[in-house]
């Protein structure tokens, strides 16, 4: 069976994102472990976090915000908490990217970003070196 034959067997209305429960114990709350449910992010928006990462100057690229990558990924994969307005109030966040950085260290930042590039279609690193 070729591809065109297998993706016609498919019930277009069952597409939908990765999605994967992830714990963490998160350092600020004192290792209280919590539970983000993460979800895949669409090309396009992939695309457009990556592209606003980018600082170009005359036209060659200067360097990336990884930073300013990662924490979008986060916000875009992690929406339930990272949008929401309940949550931004409480911790006194005017935008998702400080709720972020209020509630999660570096290598918690980076655990996200990765389930969740993984979950976007990206390998692993050790799948990589595999």
């Amino acid at each position: 069976m070729n591809i065109v034959e297998k993706l016609l067997k498919i019930d277009a209305g069952q597409l939908k994102m990765p999605e994967k429960d992830v714990k963490l114990k998160l350092g600020k709350l004192k290792g209280e472990e919590v539970t983000f449910h993460c979800k895949g992010v669409s090309p396009e928006q992939f695309s457009e976090i990556q592209e606003n990462a980018i600082e170009l100057r005359n036209g060659d690229i200067r360097r990336i915000n990884m930073y300013q990558m990662k924490v979008m990924t986060i916000i875009e994969g992690v929406p339930d908490v990272f949008k929401n307005n309940e949550l931004l109030e409480h911790f006194g966040c005017p935008t998702p990217k400080e709720l972020v950085g209020k509630l999660l260290l570096p290598g918690e930042i980076d655990e996200l970003y990765k389930t969740i590039s993984e979950l976007s279609g990206y390998e692993s690193e050790e799948e990589i070196k595999n």
